[in-house]
């Protein structure tokens, strides 16, 4: 049976997979740690040799532990982080490190992007709205402030593109990696050449564009440990892969990825007109299909500093929070975010406990971050189907670590009211990277039958007194606190 093998960059680290074709089953998945570099505020960076080496380190392991024959490969293909990019010069070098999706250098130039195309034309065109992390402000620093280095590049890559140009030699790019970085006409699945110009950054450094499940390049880099002359796959977005990996690629269905960060996205047969312009539009990994994004925000990763904090495991501390009651005894943690808009990316409000005395317990400190996360999802999936046409969402698939979890998938249920379908995928980001791979390869692929968990809601009525006060000090906490999320 033929076999492809993947990998999927996140920002601290990187795992490569292999999984049979036609079954889709994932014979093995070996995740690798990857440094990032802060120099200064905001900046966060990469080596690109360094990660390479990575890479390879953890291909070869995922190959050998995998225990099939070198000729049963037939494609390679890639996901990854989406804003992030590397500058390639002449003679196929990176020109200095990498910059990753969580950099916020860009922040400086969301006031001319602004005042030069205007939020409304911008979003309209590229989906997006100004936020520091975007590509778009990113290469406005850097071509501000490092002329030398912008001047010497001849193409820019994103993680995922470069992965595919160190395999193969090939520069292009997947659309979906346009979009999220603000450089596209989403509506029309190209580069938004007109914005480049009328910005001086120019366009002749943009690779081509390809749809996910392209068959770029050939392999010719022996250091992976997979056979020469194998077929390099476009993939796409480590969200929308993961999305389609956990059946979520259907309209009128929401997927939430609740993880270190909770992306919220939804399939959608045209590019909605969001009068409020909240969710983030990119294209899907069909062509006749895009992506209406938001994100409740950090939340897993608080709750994973409160577990390391107090020396527990996030199994463990989610543990405890059950022996908490619901409304966490009248404490409200503002760790996680109601509204993705643009308002609220600039000025967030603090990650703070309200309500807090020596009267509580570590149980009601955890319960009230594991309820903040879940208030957070509700609030985004009420504004996500408004801003795509108002009516309920036929499906919430929910994966991601926090899915793992009984106690959270059930409260998730209980405050947002939802019938929530948990698909038993212990690696959708590798199921959908089997799945592109297959279609690029037109194999027979016949993915494993997944059984599903459904979670029935439970209404309690503390869940919803929790929910406005959550709601109401978030909302007091950023206009009256408010954090400065990047430097301006």
């Amino acid at each position: 049976m033929p076999l492809a093998a993947g990998l999927d960059y996140g920002g601290s680290s990187l795992k490569a997979w292999v999984a049979d074709l036609e079954t889709g089953a994932v014979l093995s998945a070996v995740t690798e740690p990857t440094a990032t570099a802060r120099p200064r505020p905001y900046a966060a960076e990469f080596t690109p040799a360094d990660w390479w080496t990575a890479t390879g380190t953890a291909m070869r392991a995922a190959v050998e532990a995998a225990g099939r024959p070198l000729g049963e490969y037939a494609g390679v293909t890639v996901a990854s982080l989406r804003q992030g990019f590397v500058l390639v010069g002449g003679g196929g070098t990176e020109l200095g490190p990498g910059v990753l999706n969580s950099d916020r250098r860009g922040g400086p130039h969301l006031d001319r992007l602004r005042q030069s195309i205007g939020v409304e034309a911008l979003y309209a065109l590229t989906g997006h709205w100004p936020a520091p992390e975007l590509t778009l402000p990113k290469l406005l620093d850097v071509a501000a402030r490092q002329p030398e280095l912008w001047g010497a590049a001849e193409r820019m890559l994103f993680v995922h593109d470069w992965a595919l140009w160190r395999m193969s030699g090939e520069t292009v790019t997947e659309v979906s990696y346009a979009c999220a970085g603000q450089m596209a006409d989403v509506g029309h699945r190209t580069w938004a050449t007109d914005l480049l110009d009328d910005l001086g950054l120019g366009s002749g450094w943009l690779a081509r564009l390809v749809e996910p499940a392209t068959i770029v390049g050939r392999l010719t880099d022996p250091s992976l440990g997979l056979p020469l002359g194998m077929a390099v796959i476009s993939g796409g977005g480590d969200a929308q892969v993961a999305a389609l990996g956990a059946g979520g690629m259907v309209p009128a269905t929401v997927c939430v990825v609740a993880g270190s960060t909770t992306p919220l996205q939804a399939a959608v047969t045209s590019f909605p007109v969001d009068p409020l312009r909240h969710p983030w539009v990119s294209t899907h990994l069909r062509p006749d299909l895009w992506v209406a994004e938001t994100n409740a925000g950090y939340a897993g990763m608080n709750f994973g500093w409160l577990a390391a904090s107090t020396g527990r495991s996030p199994a463990e501390l989610a543990d405890l929070s059950a022996s908490s009651v619901p409304g966490a005894r009248g404490i409200t943690a503002t760790v996680a975010s109601p509204i993705w808009s643009e308002e609220t990316w600039a000025t967030k409000a603090p990650s703070t406990l309200v309500g807090f005395t020596m009267a509580h317990d570590m149980a009601d400190v955890a319960r009230a971050f594991v309820e903040a996360h879940a208030y957070a999802v509700r609030a985004n999936l009420d504004d996500l189907e408004r801003a795509v046409g108002g009516s309920p969402f036929e499906r919430v698939l929910v994966t991601g670590g926090a899915a793992r979890s009984p106690g959270f998938r059930q409260l998730l249920a209980d405050v947002t009211g939802r019938v929530l379908t948990v698909p038993d995928v212990r690696d959708s980001a590798a199921a959908g990277g089997t799945a592109l791979a297959a279609r690029a390869l037109g194999a027979d692929h016949r993915p494993p039958p997944s059984a599903s968990v459904v979670v029935e809601p439970r209404p309690d009525e503390a869940y919803d007194v929790g929910h406005r006060r959550y709601l109401a000090v978030f909302d007091a906490m950023q206009a009256h606190l408010p954090v400065e999320a990047y430097a301006g």
